[in-house]
């Protein structure tokens, strides 16, 4: 592994980044106005309910928590897609460049990203709604890593299929988050879903995650063990879409896919 050619990657979304600043849009634009959105909701809702719940904390942090996944499982994707829809891709792995230096490229990437991203929403959060970060304690850290590897491990998979079926599955790279957003149970509790939704709930690492937000926010001991739990799943779904999208790459490469009009 080089790390020559793994600098390279990064700094191609540098220069890419300053052709076309519109791409900061995704980093600041979208999640401030998610932000501003809940805000304003739970600012209301503890207005007519008194105070009797804080739904300034617990909605933001929700949200505030989501964007770490909602990010992280496009960011992998919408790279690659990009690379597709240029063109580009075949012109990459001309060179002596690994795939897995192209993926740890667009990881770091993807990091430096996703803290920018939540830095941003962390100071607009306490400047605007009196959020503090240190109401969440020890836990942040290991939610929002937590919540970022599920996310990579969505992104894994999206990108395989993209590779495989072609252009139809973009969608997903936008979709899927939506649609794992009811069972990560971020606004609720777990018992909130129909008991066929929780045995769906219960395969997602991000929805022990939530549910160990909302007790610290209460004030109640939160389950190390279901925390331990989430990471564990993360680990398997991580090892699995890695090793899937290392096996979508080569059958794609072998039968002339990344050539193929996108």
């Amino acid at each position: 592994m080089n790390t020559t050619r793994i600098y390279a990657i990064v700094l191609k979304f540098w220069f890419d980044t300053k052709r076309d600043m519109f791409r900061l849009f995704d980093v600041f634009w979208w999640p401030a106005f998610d932000l501003f959105v809940w805000g304003l909701l739970s600012t209301y809702l503890n207005k007519t309910t008194g105070g009797s719940v804080n739904f300034v904390l617990l909605f933001l942090a929700g949200m505030i928590f989501w964007s770490f996944f909602d990010r992280a499982s496009r960011d992998i994707s919408r790279s690659m897609m990009e690379e597709l829809w240029n063109r580009n891709l075949p012109n990459i792995f001309s060179t002596p460049l690994r795939l897995t230096e192209y993926v740890i490229g667009v990881l770091i990437i993807a990091t430096i990203k996703l803290i920018v991203g939540g830095i941003f929403l962390l100071i607009l959060s306490t400047l605007f709604y009196g959020f503090r970060v240190s109401s969440m304690g020890w836990f942040f850290l290991p939610a929002m890593a937590g919540l970022m590897i599920f996310g990579w491990s969505v992104s894994f998979v999206v990108q395989s299929l993209v590779l495989r079926f072609g252009h139809t599955i973009e969608v997903f790279i936008w979709a899927v988050a939506i649609f794992l957003q009811p069972f990560s149970c971020v606004f609720y509790p777990l018992s909130a879903l129909p008991v066929w939704a929780q045995y769906v709930a219960r395969m997602l690492p991000s929805m022990y995650l939530f549910e160990a937000m909302r007790a610290i926010l209460a004030g109640r001991p939160v389950q190390t063990g279901e925390i331990v739990l989430s990471f564990v799943l993360n680990a398997i779904y991580l090892i699995a879409s890695i090793s899937y999208f290392y096996r979508t790459f080569r059958h794609a490469k072998v039968n002339g896919l990344l050539t193929k009009p996108f």
